[in-house]
């Protein structure tokens, strides 16, 4: 008799356990490789406007970019090749705007947020979101 409720406090803690271990928070991917992205004057359009340019990263494999310049309000989405390189198609953007880049992974994986500062042909470096 004594072992009867030892026996369901055992069992409802396996099914808490279990219950647990299948909502588990998922940590999310780390932010974009920075030195693999660079933004560049948009070829053959009016002036204002500009790509990123992202060179192969295996990282970047196969996963859709998200990039939204804070300053214009414009931003675009794009998917990277095999070798994770990808061109945006061109968007506003200004010297020294703030803008937020991301990337989802081909399992549906968010990455971290990068808040970098729009400088054509200068190298990328984090700055703070807001």
């Amino acid at each position: 008799m004594r072992r009867r409720p030892f026996i369901r406090l055992g069992i409802a803690a396996a099914l808490l356990g279990a219950v647990l271990a299948c909502n588990t928070p998922s940590v999310p991917l780390p932010p974009p490789d920075l030195p693999a992205l660079s933004f560049q004057s948009a070829q053959m359009t009016p002036a204002g406007l500009v790509v990123l340019q992202g060179k192969p990263s295996t990282r970047h494999a196969d996963a859709r970019f998200y990039v939204y310049d804070l300053g214009q309000g414009d931003g675009v989405i794009t998917s990277a090749a095999h070798d994770g390189s990808f061109t945006t198609s061109p968007f506003s953007g200004a010297d020294g705007d703030l803008v937020q880049i991301y990337f989802d992974s081909p399992q549906g994986e968010r990455s971290q947020n990068a808040c970098v500062q729009l400088h054509v042909g200068a190298p990328l470096l984090s700055v703070s979101c807001f």
